[in-house]
């Protein structure tokens, strides 16, 4: 009785050891457990003995499986099949199908893809002024992004206030606020991706600015850009296409609208862990008359503070080569700010 009861236990032991997946490595070696995936030409197989084992794909001479494992080939495509070994640089599979050459092997058992979600930031400015000068000012922006494999979606938006209080005591005008700066815009940009690197896209951007004399400035169109660099500390695309261009003043000055081309870049450098560098301009010329010429350079310096806090010091220039009468064709703008990244 106890000689059948010794056997069941061994029998027992015996068909768990053989219900394990096994690698064997080209020195010899035999690896048992439950193979957990396979990445970037790296095998990671889970032992009870050792634990968690990874193993390079090329050392490897034959690889079973007791269960289906998800499967995916370097172009994408994903299914379900039962490893039965290694032959001749293929992996043999359970069932009517072909071999799987190791080299069209892309990953064993594949993470799940990330759900798709925004990130970007978000920034506040102010200032008070008392005593000679008194002056009170506010800011705020916004700037997210969501990507999928297929398409991007970007949105940003910004406010400016700011005021002074008239302290000349022989001004009519003594005692009141006098708006120096009222300035709020946003924009929404489309990209579809046609490849790794080429896309196509499709933007719209509207501004009011009170001191410039703008009522609205409107900006829609289409084009194509291409990613020019892209790796894990800088990133630089480059986009064309045309644009409609409308601009509306609060004066009695005639409106402005034309077809424009749309020509843009834009930067980005990881200056170290905490701290990187966004550079881009964005220009419309007019494709109808060639003094009408307006364009955005923005430049910007974003470091982390602690957790998800963040402080950014930015240049904004606006160039419009017709502006209102009287104003300037060039504005300047110096930002300091902090906010929160997510």
């Amino acid at each position: 009785m106890r000689l059948l009861h010794t056997a069941a236990i061994l029998a027992a032991l015996t068909t768990g050891v053989l219900a394990q997946d096994r690698i064997t490595l080209a020195n010899g070696d035999v690896l048992t457990g439950s193979i957990k995936t396979m990445a970037d030409g790296k095998v990671t197989i889970n032992s009870p003995v050792l634990g968690d084992v990874t193993v390079p794909m090329a050392s490897i001479t034959d690889m079973v499986t007791q269960a289906q494992v998800e499967l995916q080939t370097v172009n994408g495509e994903t299914f379900k099949r039962r490893i039965a070994g290694i032959e001749s640089g293929r992996l043999r599979l359970d069932g009517d199908v072909p071999a799987l050459a190791i080299d069209n092997l892309g990953k064993i058992n594949p993470p799940p893809p990330e759900v798709p979600h925004w990130t970007g930031t978000m920034q506040v400015g102010g200032s008070w002024t008392d005593g000679n000068t008194k002056r009170r000012a506010v800011g705020a922006s916004v700037d997210a992004s969501r990507r999928t494999e297929v398409d991007r979606i970007s949105f940003d938006a910004s406010w400016d206030f700011s005021e002074d209080k008239n302290l000349d005591a022989n001004s009519a005008t003594f005692g009141e606020w006098k708006l120096n700066q009222r300035r709020v815009g946003g924009g929404l940009k489309y990209d579809y991706f046609m490849s790794k690197r080429w896309y196509l896209l499709g933007t719209g951007r509207v501004l009011g600015d009170t001191l410039a004399d703008i009522n609205l400035r409107f900006t829609g169109g289409v084009g194509v850009g291409y990613t020019v660099i892209d790796n894990d500390t800088t990133t630089l695309s480059t986009e064309v296409g045309l644009s409609y261009f409308d601009e509306n003043y609060r004066s009695n000055t005639p409106s402005q609208n034309y077809l424009a081309a749309r020509v843009a870049y834009k930067l980005t450098h990881a200056i170290s862990d905490k701290t990187k560098l966004a550079h881009g301009v964005e220009a419309f010329p007019s494709l109808e008359t060639a003094d009408d010429v307006y364009l955005q350079m923005k430049t910007e310096v974003v470091t982390s503070l602690a957790g998800n806090m963040i402080a950014s010091l930015g240049w904004v220039m606006d160039y419009d080569n017709t502006p209102a009468p009287g104003r300037d064709r060039a504005d300047h703008r110096v930002l300091l700010s902090i906010g929160w990244s997510f």
